[in-house]
């Protein structure tokens, strides 16, 4: 059995996100225009080649970005890689 990791914070995130649907996320996404800012992202080019098939069904790169970091993990999953990723950048095994 692996180790068990857990993030040295609380994300706030539960109440928003655990209850996964596309009609939320819609009307989350124009209602909340006004708070969305650009961003510099950095990812790796075939992730960035994938993303912008979306661009083919008029779902730009923004939209697509913010669905996927918003949906693609459930709350625990998320924490529990971030929780890792943060003992392994500490013990600078990365």
């Amino acid at each position: 059995m692996g180790r068990h990791y857990k993030l040295p914070f609380s994300l706030k995130i539960e109440q928003k996100y655990n209850d996964i649907n596309i009609e939320d996320f819609l009307t989350d996404w124009k209602e909340n225009i006004s708070n969305r800012q650009e961003r510099k992202v950095n990812m790796d080019n075939n992730l960035h080649i994938e993303l912008n098939k979306f661009q083919t069904f008029d779902i730009g790169f923004d939209e697509i970005v913010d669905f996927a970091i918003r949906y693609a993990f459930s709350k625990r999953e998320f924490s529990k890689l971030s929780a890792q990723l943060i003992e392994l950048k500490r013990d600078n095994k990365l």
